[in-house]
């Protein structure tokens, strides 16, 4: 079956009746019979597996420089936003303690007038809510609690798209 002229009749008989399954068959059968496979040096096994370990090394040091360059940034990224918003957060810290020292010293001293005065508990519990109502007045403490509410709901909804919970896995 190695003759390619038989092969090369039985490909073009099977084309002819077109029965194509046998036709490919006789065809793959003559040409490995015409065209020999050569075999293949082992240099050129040798400079494949050399190019193949330069390109492993060279991807290595690309994804590592790119590794440096992103915590680079991530780090220069870090102290520009402490430094940009550190002024901030501590002018809103530095208003709480003073606003917090503010109705310490109200309800200190509102509990030694009541005290001397014998106004009794009651007296003393509505003293404490004028305190608490003149601080939740203060537009600056309002605009504070409203800056840390949408920062709150801002972190559940990003920690709710990184955690990925559907609807549909609730039953």
């Amino acid at each position: 079956m190695t003759d390619p002229r038989t092969n090369y009749h039985r490909w073009r008989a099977a084309d002819d009746d077109e029965r194509e399954d046998d036709a490919d068959a006789a065809f793959q059968a003559m040409f490995q019979a015409v065209v020999p496979e050569p075999p293949i040096a082992p240099e050129f096994t040798a400079r494949t597996m050399e190019a193949i370990a330069e390109a492993a090394a060279s991807d290595a040091r690309r994804a590592r420089q790119v590794r440096i360059a992103v915590a680079a940034g991530t780090i220069a990224a870090t102290v520009a936003g402490l430094y940009a918003g550190s002024g901030w957060a501590v002018g809103l810290g530095s208003a709480a303690m003073l606003g917090l020292l503010d109705l310490v010293i109200a309800m200190v001293v509102r509990t030694a007038e009541a005290s001397q005065s014998g106004g009794g508990a009651w007296g003393l519990l509505s003293s404490l809510g004028r305190a608490t109502s003149a601080l939740a007045a203060d537009t600056s403490v309002t605009i504070a609690l409203i800056a840390i509410s949408a920062v709150a709901i801002a972190g559940l909804v990003a920690l709710q798209r990184l955690l990925g919970s559907d609807e549909e896995s609730f039953p």
